[in-house]
């Protein structure tokens, strides 16, 4: 097997390829072939396939402590693309810790532990590490670098509450990525500025963006991104009361994240689903995606879209005239908003 042609299908964005060159000339479960297929995995966006890919390829590593430190990088990221908060931040704290006698992965490795701290909610610290680390790839005349940390203080600065920091952080990011003309790198910060647009009230920007973002990933083998595509333009489309356009895209982004088992996103699909039901006067059928957002975001760390079905749970136990029981949720949703330093309850356009 020829691993160099592998690496390169990966770093061409040529995953399917890649997956299926390995499989078709693996003979053993070797370390590298299987980290390799991990990686393609997760370009996939098959975060669970991938995981157990990585986990193969560290305990087939036998002392390469640099592939061992590279699967570990790898099983954070997938971890953290699921929103498995105590598996993504083990992971990292592994990485980082092997990372300090191998200078070449420190700052990837800083880098994963940033976003893992992100994940669990220790935001001040997550900021200042990612803000350390854009100016070591401004300084360095890393664009990608500069791209990737910009995407992620731009995510941070959304849950703060500080939108117009976030805004311009995107709108870094995209120029770093273009810069380098990095598509997926281009791709993510659209989708971001796009989020942040939405939760901004700046519907048309908002669409605008996340259609340049769907034209990006159309023709790739990313998955996860096309369903994030999805779901963002529909979550534009429900705010602007296209709600039947909206429906039928978060139909396809349901379809999409349940083939990759992303069951933190789907929850906001069904979240999503739920808010276009109870506009329509289906309280019943809405209910049930309320109830199955709450299911698929339970332990998977996603406090704001906890936080959006609480809200939502008590405005429609209110419109079924349900008054005691809509004031006890809401008051849920305020402890939980509140523990977690978020903003949810005051954002209008969500």
């Amino acid at each position: 097997m020829n691993l160099e042609k592998i690496e390169e299908l990966l770093d061409a964005g040529e995953f399917a390829k890649a997956l299926a060159a390995i499989k078709k000339a693996r003979t053993a479960r070797e370390a590298r072939p299987l980290y390799l297929e991990a990686e393609a995995l997760r370009g996939l966006g098959l975060f669970a396939k991938a995981i157990t890919a990585f986990s193969a390829a560290r305990k087939a590593a036998r002392g390469d402590k640099e592939l061992l430190l590279e699967s570990f990088l790898g099983e954070a990221r997938c971890h953290r693309a699921l929103g498995n908060e105590k598996k993504a931040l083990a992971a990292a704290k592994e990485a980082l810790r092997l990372s300090k006698h191998q200078d070449f992965y420190r700052v990837d490795a800083e880098l994963e532990w940033a976003l893992a701290l992100r994940l669990v909610g220790r935001l001040s610290e997550a900021a200042a590490l990612l803000e350390k680390l854009h100016k070591g790839y401004r300084k360095a005349g890393d664009h990608s670098g500069a791209a990737f940390s910009l995407w992620a203080l731009g995510g941070l600065y959304r849950l703060q509450g500080r939108y117009a920091e976030g805004i311009a952080a995107f709108e870094e990011s995209l120029k770093a990525a273009n810069k380098d003309k990095d598509e997926a790198a281009a791709g993510y910060a659209l989708f971001g500025l796009g989020g942040i647009l939405r939760v901004a009230g700046f519907m048309g920007r908002a669409l605008d963006c996340y259609v340049r973002a769907r034209r990006l990933f159309a023709k790739t083998d990313d998955a996860f991104a096309k369903a994030y595509a999805e779901c963002g333009t529909a979550n534009v489309l429900r705010q602007l009361g296209r709600l039947q356009e909206a429906f039928a895209g978060y139909e396809r982004a349901h379809k999409l994240y349940s083939a990759l088992a992303d069951w933190a996103d789907l929850g906001f699909v069904e979240w999503g689903m739920g808010e276009i039901r109870r506009k329509n006067g289906d309280f019943a059928a809405a209910l049930k995606n309320y109830r199955k957002a709450a299911e698929l975001f339970r332990g998977r760390s996603e406090p704001r879209g906890e936080a959006l079905t609480l809200l939502s749970l008590s405005q429609l136990y209110y419109l079924m005239g349900q008054t005691s029981k809509a004031e006890a949720q809401h008051a849920l949703a305020m402890k939980h908003i509140r523990s977690h330093g978020l903003h949810t309850h005051l954002e209008t356009f969500t």
